[in-house]
């Protein structure tokens, strides 16, 4: 059988081979941090696990956002400055592997959140709720999110609903209203009429937050061996110090 050639890519040091990525294969991709199912590239060394998606290969070195439109975003592929992780400034999680960068503003956004959608809609409200990059209200003011109640800090991005002053989180909150009783916004406006036809829209919204809390445990657990590593290191230091002074 011929072996299938080999491409490169930016992010890695060895080639990388084309690979058909199953569920039950349980991989992560070493550029956005989610699942990883469907085309995929991967490692040509046996002994290296590094995997990409397909979409993650070919992201665009560099793009223009709306989000940041002062300056482009620049595609990196581990966090600034050596750090073993950012914080993303679109849905205010952790990341650790590739992200959009401005450096003069110090701005980083996950490749996934720079994907999002501009509009969504979905079962739990009537109407189509859009992007926005900031809470839609005065900083001195509070806004919560309509789904889990939670103030919403006023730099992160969510989705709207003008008419009816409704908003939700980025990402997971979207999602799970499909699971709960339908309800109106604040305007009063909503329910379970109209929107069974954007139920396939819906299971890939869910999807996606899936994807994404998954992401966030790892991340988290990520940082927490990385702490743990560091108080190691200074347990390791005084120890050190103390026999010293003995």
């Amino acid at each position: 059988m011929a072996t299938r050639p080999s491409v490169r890519h930016p992010s890695h040091n060895h080639p990388l081979r084309g690979h058909k990525a199953q569920v039950e294969d349980e991989i992560i991709c070493s550029g956005c941090d989610l699942d990883l199912i469907g085309a995929a590239f991967k490692c040509t060394k046996s002994e290296c696990d590094y995997f990409l998606h397909k979409s993650c290969f070919d992201l665009p070195r560099e793009i223009h956002h709306k989000s940041h439109p002062d300056h482009p975003l620049i595609l990196l592929y581990s966090p600034q400055n050596n750090h073993s992780t950012y914080t993303c400034d679109a849905c205010g999680e952790y990341g650790s592997g590739f992200t959009y960068n401005c450096s003069i503003c110090q701005y980083d956004v996950h490749v996934g959140c720079v994907s999002m959608p501009e509009t969504m809609k979905h079962d739990e409200h009537a109407h189509p709720l859009a992007l926005i990059y900031s809470a839609p209200c005065p900083k001195d003011h509070i806004f919560t999110c309509d789904v889990c109640d939670e103030t919403m800090p006023h730099n992160l991005w969510l989705y709207y609903c003008q008419k009816c002053d409704y908003g939700a989180h980025l990402h997971s909150c979207v999602a799970e209203e499909e699971e709960k009783p339908k309800k109106g916004g604040r305007g009063g406006e909503g329910g379970s009429g109209g929107n069974g036809v954007n139920r396939g829209k819906s299971s890939a919204n869910s999807e996606l937050a899936a994807m994404l809390k998954a992401q966030r445990e790892m991340e988290q657990m990520q940082i927490a061996l990385h702490l743990e590593m560091q108080r190691a290191k200074i347990d390791k230091k005084s120890r050190k110090h103390m026999l010293k002074m003995i």
